[in-house]
């Protein structure tokens, strides 16, 4: 009889031993394995370019600490709010920052993270500051270093607890347990999942050694999220909530990024900062039981609260962590102006959201390149990710407004107008096959006769009307027709073209610019009428373009039509050009008046990238 129960105790053994393994192989055979790989981090990224801050020019504090604080540039500088610096390499006047000398910058750091809207930088162990990850054992799983994935002890403790309350409360999870549940499953209370975590902690302590574990801990657990960005692993939480690097962070600072742990939302800075003070109390106090840092360690009092919270909540509504987001996005060398540039459009955007908060309002952005060795678009940045950029800036056409004007006033030069000659400012009528047409004007003109100079800096349309109308037609078509193939012809018939009811895309208005500023500015081919528009106290521009940069010279051309739904700037300093179009894309009515202009809407973006991009201003000069 005990030889059978023997054999039965025997026989149900090994088959629940072989229960036990078969449900563990299924588990891990379930695993995405192969993402194991992604986690793994060989280290810096060698960049193809580097970027320099130009000595003398002036950047915002704030955009340089965001970029300089997500890449990993050594220039010098120790990571406080307040910009102290050593080796004297910037003056830091209120808001601005003027380097002394030129400093080179790394491109913008890889984001490893590939869910939408999420910010992530890999780090190595060894640049994990070891106040991290030495507390979060203190705080999580003091016998991290002993067991291997499950610990006993605590899963006894929980599962005591839980007979008890006779409900699941607590799971006595280790850290490799909270990495597992982190990385393959959900947080939903059920004994499945909790074998299946187990099952998988077990084996990646298996697979991988403790600092292994560690690294991937703090590299792919969600501390909560900033601007609507989920901040993923330890990098990105110290810059959206403290705008440092890691290696800066003070043991309190350590403290609250450890308290946040426990559940980034429930104690959320933004929303619940009782809740985390609260929190930080217990886990400040237990790691300085653990002598984890110098007794003298500063410890926050109200105000610092106070002041920490009101920058979280500030920095929660800016759009700089999520201009870094999108810029991460972009197939280019992410530098710190093309940052700039996507920070001012970001900018933008909100305001006008804000302004029509009922518009399908999108903005688009391409920079270029021009000088006289090369024409080349170097970026490219438009406010919808859910759309197809090809399409959008290189198909999709909207009506150019007055930004033609430049252009057939070159085409005019270049056949022998000279922009001193005086033009009739009356008003003018076409008898054409539909009807008669008469260009109106913006403005009223007292004068019965201007130059041509004075027509194309004020954007006239009846002069220059008349200065193609004296050229002739069919030669002003003959030479738009290749330039532009999508011209209505006969011209004569369409002469509403000329004011810009012409449609083009981004990519092929910017490629004629590049054409038409490369000929005048270095092949002096009506270099006039880029000089008639380089002075941004006379043209369209005049009330917007500021002290600092009205001191600039620089060729400028708004853009306003379809009552403000097409708004365009075009500029260029001598050696980029930089377009941008905001409009509506949808939902239009184009007999509702926007009071939207490109003077006071895409030329914001032109001015505050150029003056904030730490680069000095290439005076142009054309020959």
């Amino acid at each position: 009889m005990i030889k059978r129960i023997v054999v039965f105790l025997c026989i149900l053994f090994g088959v629940a031993t072989l229960g036990v393994a078969l449900f563990s192989y299924t588990v891990i055979m379930d695993l995405p394995l192969n993402e194991l790989q992604e986690f793994k981090v060989e280290g810096s990224v060698e960049h193809s370019v580097t970027d320099s801050l130009d000595e003398g020019s002036r950047l915002l504090t704030n955009d340089f600490h965001y970029f300089w604080t997500w890449n990993q540039s050594d220039i010098g500088f120790t990571d406080e709010l307040n910009f102290k610096v050593k080796a004297n390499k910037i003056d830091k006047l209120d808001k601005y920052i003027i380097p002394k000398e030129n400093i080179v910058l790394s491109p913008l750091e890889l984001n490893h993270c590939e869910l939408i809207y999420c910010l992530q930088h890999r780090l190595l162990f060894h640049e994990i500051p070891s106040l991290l990850w030495r507390g979060l054992i203190g705080i999580e799983d003091y016998r991290f270093l002993e067991h291997k994935g499950i610990d006993p002890k605590s899963l006894m403790r929980a599962v005591w607890h839980d007979i008890k309350v006779l409900r699941l409360e607590q799971g006595g999870s280790t850290l490799t347990q909270q990495l597992v549940k982190n990385l393959f499953y959900t947080s939903e209370k059920k004994f499945s999942r909790k074998l299946k975590e187990m099952v998988v902690s077990a084996y990646l302590e298996f697979k991988l050694d403790k600092e292994e574990i560690l690294q991937m801990y703090f590299n792919e657990v969600m501390w909560g999220s900033i601007q609507g960005v989920k901040l993923k692993g330890v990098s990105a939480a110290a810059l959206g909530y403290f705008n440092k690097k890691p290696t800066e962070l003070t043991p309190y600072e350590v403290s609250i990024l450890i308290s946040l742990l426990k559940g980034p939302y429930f104690y959320s800075p933004v929303t619940h900062l009782d809740r985390l003070k609260e929190r930080v109390e217990v886990v400040y106090s237990k790691l300085r039981e653990l002598k984890l840092f110098p007794e003298e360690a500063e410890i926050w009092n109200e105000s610092k609260w106070k002041k920490w919270g009101e920058a979280v909540s500030k920095r929660d509504k800016e759009v700089l962590i999520r201009s870094l987001y999108y810029l991460s996005r972009t197939k280019h060398e992410k530098t710190f102006k093309h940052f700039v540039l996507v920070k001012e459009v970001e900018q933008l955007k909100s305001k006008l959201r804000k302004d029509y908060p009922e518009k399908d309002l999108a903005i688009k952005s391409l920079l270029f390149k021009v000088d006289e060795n090369d024409v080349a678009r170097e970026f490219e940045y438009y406010t919808k990710y859910e759309r197809s950029w090809d399409e959008a800036l290189n198909k999709e056409r909207h009506q150019v407004g007055s930004t033609l004007k430049p252009i057939l006033y070159w085409i005019l030069v270049k056949n022998g107008l000279s922009l001193k000659n005086e033009v009739e400012t009356g008003p003018l009528t076409l008898n054409l096959k539909s009807g008669t047409w008469s260009p109106r004007e913006a403005h009223k003109e007292e004068r019965t006769h201007i130059t041509y100079e004075e027509a194309l800096i004020h954007s006239s349309n009846r002069p220059v009307v008349r200065a193609v109308q004296d050229f002739g037609w069919e030669a002003m078509q003959k030479e738009l027709r290749p330039i532009i193939p999508q011209l209505l012809i006969p011209l004569e018939e369409y002469p509403a073209q000329l004011l810009g009811s012409i449609e083009m895309s981004l990519d092929e208005l910017g490629n004629l610019y590049a054409a038409f500023l490369k000929s005048a500015c270095y092949e002096g081919i009506g270099s006039s009428v880029v000089e008639a528009l380089s002075d941004p106290t006379v043209t369209t521009i005049r009330y917007r373009v500021g002290e600092n940069l009205g001191q600039m010279k620089f060729f400028g051309k708004t853009g306003t039509t379809n009552n403000g739904n097409d708004n365009w700037f075009i500029g260029y300093d001598g050696k980029e050009l930089l377009m941008t179009w905001v409009g509506i894309e949808s939902g239009r009515n184009n007999k509702e008046n926007l009071n939207l202009y490109g003077s006071n809407s895409a030329f914001l973006v032109f001015k505050d990238y150029f003056m904030d991009r730490g680069k000095l201003f290439n005076e142009m000069v054309c020959r």
